[in-house]
C-alpha cells in the first residue's frame, strides 16, 4: 500500500467529495420537504486523510493496488429522522433518486434482545442522468448515507463514549444493566412512534367531528380542536396552525390560565366580542412585512378579542390599555 499515493489522491480529491457531500444533502433536504417527512438533522462529513489510512490498515492490510475510491464512505451523509416509519420512507427516496450499490441494514439484522448501534447504511452514486458541468467531477464518486431515529443516534452517541464496544465485553455483572438501558431506548422510540400515530388518529376524528352536526362546542382546548375550530370560524383569515405550532401552542396556554375550558366557552366570548373586534381592527390594524396595513391572522383576532372581552386575558398584555375603549361594543 503506498500511502503516499493515497495522501496525494486524497488532496487532489477532497474538494470533489465536499461537493459531492453538499449535493446530498440538497437532494434529501428537498425530497423530504416535498415528502413532508420531518427530519431532525441532516448532517455530512468528509473522512480525513488519517481516518482513511487507518480503515485501509484495519480492513484491508495486504491489499496492495488499493485506491482511494475503494473506501466507499470517504464522503459520509447521515439523516436522523423522528420516528421508526420514517426510516422506511426515507430509504425509499434514497432508492429512488441515487444508484444504490449495497443496503447494510443494521436494524432489522441486530439480535432482537438488543438496541446497540442500529441504523441503514446505503452504498451509492450519484444516478446517470446527472448530467454537466455540475456533476461531471463527481457522479462517479460513492458515498455512503446513514439513516437512523434520534433514539438510535442517542444510543450510538452515548455508547461511542464507552470502553465497551460489544455486549460480551461488558463485565458480567454490568450487562443487565447494559440491555436495561437498551430497551430504554427501544421503549422511547416504539413508543414515540405509537404516540405520533395516535396524534395523527385524534387529528383526523376532530376533523371529521368538526364537520358533522355534533360540533366541536363541547370540546376541551387543545392544539387540535383550537385549530380546527379557527378553520372553521375564520376561513378567510391566515391561519397559523400549519405554520407556527408554536404559537397555537402557546395562545392555548393563555386560554386555559384565562378560564377557557371548551370550546363553546371561547366561543362565547368570541362572539360577544366580534363587533367590538372589526372596529379594532379599522382603528389599529397589524402591519405585513412591507409595513403595509393588513387583517389580523385567526389567533390575532382571538387574542385581540378577548382582551377586549375578557379581563384576565388583557391583564396579560396590559401594555395595550387602547382595549378598554371598544368594551363598550361588546353584546350582553
Amino acid at each position: 500500500m503506498d500511502i503516499d499515493k493515497l495522501k496525494t489522491e486524497y488532496s487532489q480529491c477532497h474538494h470533489k467529495y465536499e461537493k459531492l457531500k453538499d449535493e446530498i444533502k440538497f437532494i434529501l433536504e428537498e425530497e423530504l420537504k416535498a415528502a413532508k417527512i420531518p427530519c431532525h438533522l441532516i448532517e455530512g462529513r468528509i473522512k480525513t486523510i488519517e481516518s482513511v489510512i487507518d480503515k485501509i490498515k484495519r480492513i484491508y492490510p495486504e491489499k496492495q493496488d488499493l485506491k482511494l475510491d475503494d473506501i466507499v464512505d470517504i464522503c459520509g451523509v447521515r439523516v436522523i429522522c423522528l420516528f421508526l416509519s420514517d426510516v422506511e420512507k426515507i430509504g425509499k427516496i434514497i432508492e429512488e433518486k441515487f444508484k444504490i450499490e449495497r443496503i447494510d441494514d443494521k436494524i432489522l439484522s441486530q439480535p432482537q434482545e438488543e438496541f446497540g448501534y442500529m441504523s441503514v447504511h446505503y452504498i451509492g452514486s450519484l444516478p446517470s442522468d446527472f448530467s454537466g458541468p455540475r456533476y461531471n467531477q463527481i457522479k462517479d464518486l460513492r458515498f455512503e448515507i446513514q439513516v437512523r431515529t434520534i433514539a438510535m443516534h442517542s444510543w450510538a452517541t452515548i455508547s461511542h463514549y464507552l470502553d465497551y464496544k460489544s455486549p460480551h465485553a461488558i463485565p458480567s455483572h454490568l450487562r443487565k444493566d447494559f440491555y436495561g438501558l437498551s430497551a430504554i431506548f427501544y421503549l422511547a422510540d416504539s413508543h414515540f412512534e405509537l404516540f405520533f400515530r395516535n396524534i395523527e388518529r385524534a387529528k383526523k376524528a376532530i376533523e371529521t367531528k368538526a364537520s358533522s352536526k355534533i360540533g366541536l362546542q363541547q370540546e376541551e382546548i387543545n392544539f387540535n380542536t383550537l385549530v380546527e375550530y379557527l378553520k372553521q370560524n375564520y376561513p378567510d383569515r391566515r391561519h397559523f396552525g400549519d405554520e407556527y405550532p408554536q404559537d397555537i401552542s402557546d395562545l392555548v396556554e393563555e386560554l386555559v390560565k384565562a378560564g377557557y375550558k371548551t370550546i363553546s366557552d371561547l366561543d362565547k366570548d368570541l362572539k360577544r366580542s366580534w363587533e367590538a373586534f372589526v372596529k379594532y381592527e379599522e382603528k389599529y390594524p397589524p402591519a405585513n412585512e412591507v409595513g403595509e396595513p393588513c387583517n389580523y391572522a385567526d389567533i390575532g383576532i382571538v387574542r385581540a378579542s378577548l382582551r377586549i372581552a375578557n379581563p384576565k386575558m388583557a391583564n396579560t398584555r396590559s401594555d395595550f390599555p387602547e382595549y378598554k375603549e371598544f368594551r363598550k361594543f361588546l353584546r350582553p
